[in-house]
C-alpha cells in the first residue's frame, strides 16, 4: 500500500526550466473535469489505450529505454465513467478554492492569511457550518457584518454559496504550474485568474 501511495503522488520532474512538478488534468468521456494524476499514471492509461491526449507540455518528453512520448497534460477518456460524487466534510481551503480567494461581499482578492470562513446565517442565530451556508470574506467585511444577514447589514453576496466541485479539494491556489489548455475545463470552476 505504501509504494502504491507514493506511485501516485506528483514527482518532480525536469520539464522546462524552474517548473517543478507535473500533473496531468483528466476528463471523463463527456469532458468533464474528474482529477489531476500523475505523469506516470497518465502514461499507462495512454499505453493501454484508455485515453485520447488531447495537449501535452512542451519540450518535456518522456524517455523510456526504447521509447519516447511527450509529456500529456491534458487527457480524455475515451469512454465515459459514472462517477458518484459526494462532498467530503467542510475544508477551509476548498471554500477558498470555491470561491476564487475573492471576498464574496466586497469582491477583494484574500490571501491565505487574511482569508475567513464566513456564515450566511450567523452561527448566533442556529447557522451551521455547511458548503451552503459559509463564504469567503475578508477581515473587514467579516467584521462590518458581525452576527446579522447579508440583507440585514445590506452587504449582497457576489455568488450564492454552492457545494464545491471535486477540483476545489485540490490545492489548485498555491501551485505554479497551469498549463493553458485547463483554462477551459477548470479554470474558472476553481476560480483560476488567466
Amino acid at each position: 500500500a505504501r509504494a502504491r501511495a507514493q506511485s501516485a503522488t506528483p514527482r518532480p520532474i525536469g520539464i522546462g526550466v524552474g517548473i517543478g512538478v507535473a500533473r496531468v488534468l483528466l476528463l471523463n468521456g463527456s469532458r468533464e473535469p474528474l482529477s489531476f494524476i500523475s505523469e506516470e499514471c497518465a502514461i499507462v492509461l495512454v499505453l493501454k489505450g484508455r485515453v485520447e491526449v488531447l495537449s501535452s507540455w512542451e519540450g518535456a518528453p518522456i524517455t523510456s529505454a526504447h521509447s519516447s512520448w511527450p509529456a500529456p497534460a491534458l487527457i480524455a477518456l475515451k469512454r465515459y465513467i459514472n462517477k458518484r460524487w459526494r462532498p467530503p466534510r467542510f475544508r477551509r481551503r476548498a471554500l477558498f478554492n470555491r470561491d476564487g480567494w475573492t471576498c464574496q461581499y466586497c469582491g477583494e482578492a484574500v490571501l491565505p492569511k487574511t482569508a475567513e470562513v464566513e456564515h450566511v446565517l450567523p452561527t448566533s442565530r442556529g447557522g451551521k457550518t455547511s458548503w451552503t451556508n459559509c463564504v469567503t470574506a475578508c477581515r473587514k467585511c467579516n467584521k462590518r457584518k458581525r452576527d446579522k444577514t447579508p440583507d440585514e447589514a445590506d452587504m449582497p453576496l457576489l455568488s450564492e454559496p454552492r457545494e464545491p466541485h471535486p477540483l476545489h479539494f485540490l490545492d489548485a491556489s498555491s501551485r505554479s504550474i497551469w498549463h493553458p489548455s485547463w483554462n477551459d475545463y477548470v479554470g474558472s470552476a476553481l476560480g483560476r485568474r488567466q
